[in-house]
């Protein structure tokens, strides 16, 4: 297929050319700029000039457009001298491109916005949705090319996303770092709820869908649910390193936008899925990729470590790549804990399966102490470590971690504790990893109930606790020695 693109310059266009040039694709890009410098076979070209457009159409006679090129400057676009500019852009310059294409008789890939919807309530926006109500003049005109576009072609693809972030050129992901490195506060409104789009993973998408005839309206985000501009940023810091602290305000508080913003961006992706479309990877792991492709992160860790209250005991979180398939994460990886300052080497795997109620523990060796890396891979645990090591100042203290296959939480109990669990889901297949082997002969444990100790179990109303015979009966504390 033959691909001619407008708006190289900017961050779609520019991704849409590296995704198609990479793959031995014929592309074609333009923009109005005289020059382009990664762009094989480029022509300069302004949309608003009718005859110019459709000479180029002519000349190069693609299989199909995709349409970036735009006016996106929100804010900007309400000053009253861009008013006609815009609209010759964004309006007239996609006309433009609709009749050039229907002259030669090829696709078109029309990249509209979330902008064309009131943003009110909190469903998400249907992509055959005709209850348009734009809130500000740059969704207007987008508005207005959408159904020029509806208008005059038949072969054509409307394709709306949102908050997008690229390589090239600036966005929310760009801003924010740059302020968290020279702010120690941002504020960041908290009441307009959407889901952030990696540009070189929406023109994979868009690459996809040009290669069939499946014409119409579609919605096009990172998965990974639905979040605020506020959260977005705190992730941004997080994965950054920055400390900026982020504050939530809302819009109203913000109040520094000229244009009206929608609150609710939400946009429904299933027509995709209907369509046979693989949808895009989750936003998190989208943004560490752009992350690592900016530079503004050397290298992303695998895991979060976060210590407990007790010394020595962490929860860890490990990454997890999601699209529309499922996921994938990596449970445990020498090197990323050592990093993370865990020098451990498991000896063994264990695996058991428990229904509801069951509690098994508090358990340890005494001559062959084992610290452990727990997880659960179906199910839900309340699952507790209590410190028995001789001399320390939390002798006798636990601590409890809910861990589930939907939070893929992971608990990393040292030597030196007791270690026992709670079901708190039907059933519950429970792993863990050890630093020693069992031995049978070293197995000890204490009462799961020992007041001492004073465990908050989140014992499950109407059902008793199932325990084993040796575990109804080992000693308290205050009998071991």
């Amino acid at each position: 297929m033959k691909y001619f693109i407008t708006g190289v310059g900017g961050q779609l266009g520019f991704d849409l050319v590296r995704r198609l040039q990479a793959a031995g694709e014929t592309v074609i890009g333009s923009d109005i700029r005289p020059e382009n410098d990664f762009c094989a076979q480029y022509v300069k070209l302004d949309i608003t000039d009718h005859e110019a457009v459709a000479d180029a159409l002519k000349e190069y006679r693609p299989d199909v457009v995709i349409h970036c090129a735009a006016w996106t400057a929100v804010d900007a676009a309400e000053d009253p001298e861009n008013r006609d500019k815009v609209r010759l852009i964004n309006v007239e310059g996609t006309k433009n491109i609709a009749e050039g294409c229907k002259t030669i008789d090829c696709k078109m890939i029309y990249i509209s916005t979330d902008y064309v919807f009131d943003g009110a309530g909190e469903m998400p926006w249907d992509p055959d949705c005709r209850e348009y109500s734009p809130l500000n003049y740059y969704g207007e005109t987008k508005l207005e090319g959408e159904l020029a576009v509806s208008g005059i072609l038949e072969k054509y693809f409307i394709v709306r996303t949102a908050w997008v972030f690229g390589a090239n050129g600036n966005n929310f992901v760009k801003t924010m770092l740059r302020l968290g490195k020279t702010l120690p506060e941002l504020r960041v409104v908290n009441d307009q709820i959407g889901t952030p789009t990696y540009t070189f993973d929406l023109a994979r998408l868009l690459v996809d869908i040009a290669k069939t005839e499946r014409y119409g309206y579609y919605h096009a985000t990172n998965e990974g649910g639905f979040i605020s501009w506020y959260e977005f940023a705190c992730e941004i810091m997080r994965m950054a390193g920055l400390s900026a602290k982020v504050v939530p305000v809302s819009t109203a508080e913000y109040g520094l936008s000229k244009a009206k913003r929608p609150f609710n961006s939400r946009l429904g992706k299933e027509k995709l899925t209907e369509a046979g479309f693989e949808r895009l990877p989750d936003w998190k792991n989208a943004l560490e990729r752009y992350l690592k492709e900016i530079g503004a992160i050397r290298k992303m860790s695998k895991i979060k470590v976060t210590p407990c209250k007790i010394k020595g005991l962490y929860v860890i979180e490990p990454t997890v790549h999601g699209d529309s398939r499922g996921y994938f994460m990596e449970t445990y990886n020498l090197n990323d804990m050592r990093e993370a300052g865990l020098d451990m080497v498991f000896v063994q795997d264990n695996q058991s399966m428990s229904r509801r109620g069951v509690l098994r523990g508090l358990h340890y060796q005494k001559k062959f102490p084992q610290g452990k890396l727990v997880r659960v891979i179906s199910g839900e645990v309340f699952d507790v470590a209590v410190d028995l090591r001789p001399g320390s100042v939390t002798y006798g203290k636990w601590h409890g971690e809910i861990l589930s296959a939907e939070n893929k939480k992971q608990f990393y109990i040292p030597e030196g504790f007791a270690h026992g669990f709670y079901v708190l889901s039907e059933t519950a297949e429970f792993c863990y990893k050890v630093t020693d082997f069992y031995h049978s002969e070293d197995e000890w444990g204490i009462r799961w109930n020992d007041p001492d100790i004073g465990v908050e179990w989140p014992i499950i109303n109407d059902i008793p606790v199932l325990l084993s015979e040796k575990d109804k009966v080992q000693p308290f504390l205050r009998e071991i020695k």
